[in-house]
C-alpha cells in the first residue's frame, strides 16, 4: 500500500511541475511580446516628441517672420504628427487606461489640438512630455519585471503546495518509519 502513495505522489508532484512549467513559459512569451510593446511605445513616443520639437521650433521661426498671420505649417508636417499621436493612441488601450496612460493621453489632447503646436516649444512643456513618457514607460516595464497578477498568483501558490507537499511527504516518512518501529515491538 506504501508504493501506491508514492507513486501516487510522485505522479501529482510530476502534474504539478508541468503545469508550473507551462504558466512560466507562458508568461516568459507575453514579457517578450510586452517589451516589444514598449520599444514600440518608446520609438513612436520619441519620434513624436522630435517632431512636435521641430515643428515648434519651425512655427517660431517663420511667425517672427510672418507675424503671426501665416500658418506655417504644411499639410504633410500635420499628417505626420497626427499619424504618430494616433499610433500612440493606438498602443494605450484608451478603454482602460492607466492614470499614467491617462494624463499622457490628455497632454496629447491638450497640446495638440486645433494645430497648435507652439506651446511644445516651451521647456516646461516639453519636460512634462518627457516625465509623462517616463511614468508610462516605467509603470509598464515594472509589469514585464514582475508579471503578470496570474503569474504571480500561480508561483505563490506554487510554492505554499510545494511546502505543504514537502511537509507531508516528511509527515508520511515519519509515520512509516514510526508504524514500522512500533510494529517491531512485541
Amino acid at each position: 500500500m506504501t508504493e501506491v502513495w508514492v507513486v501516487l505522489l510522485a505522479a501529482c508532484l510530476a502534474a504539478f511541475a508541468a503545469i508550473v512549467g507551462l504558466i512560466i513559459t507562458k508568461e516568459i512569451k507575453i514579457a517578450e511580446f510586452r517589451q516589444a510593446w514598449i520599444n514600440e511605445l518608446r520609438a513612436s513616443l520619441c519620434e513624436l516628441s522630435s517632431k512636435l520639437t521641430y515643428l515648434s521650433e519651425k512655427s517660431a521661426r517663420k511667425s517672427s517672420v510672418a507675424n503671426g498671420d501665416v500658418c506655417v505649417l504644411n499639410d504633410e508636417d500635420i499628417y505626420d504628427v497626427y499619424k504618430i499621436i494616433y499610433q500612440v493612441k493606438l498602443r494605450i488601450n484608451s478603454l482602460s487606461p492607466s492614470p499614467e496612460e491617462r494624463s499622457l493621453l490628455e497632454f496629447l489632447d491638450k497640446h495638440t489640438e486645433c494645430h497648435h503646436f507652439s506651446t511644445f516649444l516651451l521647456k516646461d512643456t516639453q519636460e512634462q512630455f518627457l516625465n509623462l513618457c517616463a511614468s508610462v514607460l516605467k509603470n509598464e516595464w515594472e509589469r514585464v519585471k514582475t508579471g503578470g497578477r496570474f503569474y504571480v498568483n500561480s508561483g505563490n501558490l506554487a510554492k505554499i503546495l510545494f511546502v505543504y507537499s514537502m511537509l507531508g511527504v516528511f509527515a508520511f516518512g515519519i509515520w512509516s518509519i514510526a508504524s514500522q518501529l512500533l510494529a517491531d515491538f512485541p
